[in-house]
């Protein structure tokens, strides 16, 4: 399958702040890619586009204050903006899968299926002050919320590689962690290393369309909805086939 052509999105929040990005539209589940707080949606290079042409709705979204989204850059404000975000995505496509990586994963240890965002996929976790708290180290029980999530991590960086270890264990509902021997981290680490792309979706193929196929039925749509522009897609769930795969 082809990757499909990206157009220019906004998401407008409760404050009145817009953030912008690009959407590359299919017929299967939304995943929605952030960055990490310093980059834009250009750190994604090709993954957003391999991942598209396996079925997948992608949504690139820039945080406040950074690339063309309105504001100024605020790690305090990432938790709320993303969750006004994933409140306009869920309405329009369903649940989505979010896509992380760095210090933004902090924040999504945050967001579960009450946000919208049951399934995520974080690529070299690490500490960060996305969350605005000053609190650095590993997320506590009543900070993390349940979620099922697959961890990337490069074996070769030490430092990812020991705070992955450190929280894995410490999350709450299903969780898989998946590293290669590599010190890259970030998208770098799923584009240099392609079965880690197939690895991403096959994780989203298994345990999102579930969710998007459920979605469906619940509003009766027959597969259509609104897009956040208001011109409508025709959703269809992606290829079915699974992923056999352990959950600590």
């Amino acid at each position: 399958m082809v990757s499909s052509k990206p157009f220019p999105i906004e998401v407008a929040l409760s404050d009145g702040t817009v953030l912008r990005g690009l959407e590359h539209p299919a017929d299967g589940p939304p995943l929605v890619f952030v960055h990490d707080l310093g980059d834009d949606l250009d750190a994604w290079g090709s993954l957003a586009a391999t991942v598209n042409a396996s079925g997948f709705r992608v949504i690139r979204l820039e945080l406040r204050g950074h690339g063309l989204s309105d504001g100024e850059a605020d790690p305090s404000s990432t938790f709320g903006d993303l969750t006004g975000a994933l409140k306009e995505v869920t309405g329009a496509f369903g649940p989505v899968g979010l896509v992380a990586y760095g210090g933004v994963s902090r924040v999504a240890y945050r967001l579960g299926t009450d946000h919208g965002a049951p399934i995520h996929a974080l690529i070299s976790p690490t500490p960060g002050a996305g969350d605005g708290d000053g609190d650095l180290g590993v997320p506590g029980d009543a900070e993390a919320v349940a979620a099922m999530r697959v961890l990337f991590t490069g074996a070769h960086d030490e430092l990812t590689h020991g705070y992955t270890r450190d929280i894995h264990s410490g999350l709450r509902g299903q969780n898989m962690w998946i590293s290669t021997g590599t010190v890259l981290r970030g998208p770098a680490l799923l584009r240099e290393h392609s079965h880690l792309i197939e690895q991403l979706v096959m994780y989203m193929r298994r345990h999102l369309t579930a969710h998007h196929l459920a979605w469906i039925a619940a509003h009766g749509s027959a597969g259509q909805d609104s897009d956040p522009d208001g011109s409508e897609q025709q959703d269809s769930d992606p290829d079915g086939s699974e992923q056999q795969d352990s959950d600590s």
